[in-house]
């Protein structure tokens, strides 16, 4: 017997693994290969690292905000207005790390890495309306 009353979310232990995953994969590859071609190595060191790390984190932090956004209801209708608040909380929390472990000369690749782990999950995550779907 099916319970028709049982909403489904969209956020669960795979969604979180399919995002994180190609949030620290791709960045570190990305810059790793820039890093190799350019020979310069503190890109190459920095790619896993400050890179990669940052975009790993910013994207886990957004997935958490977008999953309480969904159960809490809040900015259901207002994508762009959601994407806008946690990319600007995940630069303010990259810059934040960046001045607490005193990491000055790698604040823009912090900063820049959790701009697009935050940009590319909240623009491509589906946050449900469960108000629609009780009718």
């Amino acid at each position: 017997m099916k319970n028709k009353n049982l909403l489904t979310s969209g956020f669960n232990l795979r969604a979180l693994m399919v995002a994180a995953l190609p949030a620290y994969i791709f960045p570190t590859l990305m810059s790793f290969i820039s890093g190799f071609f350019l020979q310069k190595t503190d890109l190459m060191a920095a790619s896993y690292t400050t890179i990669g790390l940052s975009s790993l984190t910013s994207t886990i932090f957004s997935i958490i905000i977008l999953w309480q956004f969904e159960v809490r209801q809040i900015f259901i209708q207002s994508k762009w207005i959601r994407s806008l608040l946690i990319i600007l909380l995940m630069i303010s929390l990259g810059m934040l790390c960046a001045s607490i472990f005193k990491l000055q000369s790698e604040r823009f690749n912090i900063t820049f890495s959790a701009f697009l782990g935050a940009a590319i999950i909240t623009i491509r995550q589906h946050v449900k309306n469960y108000k629609d779907e009780k009718n």
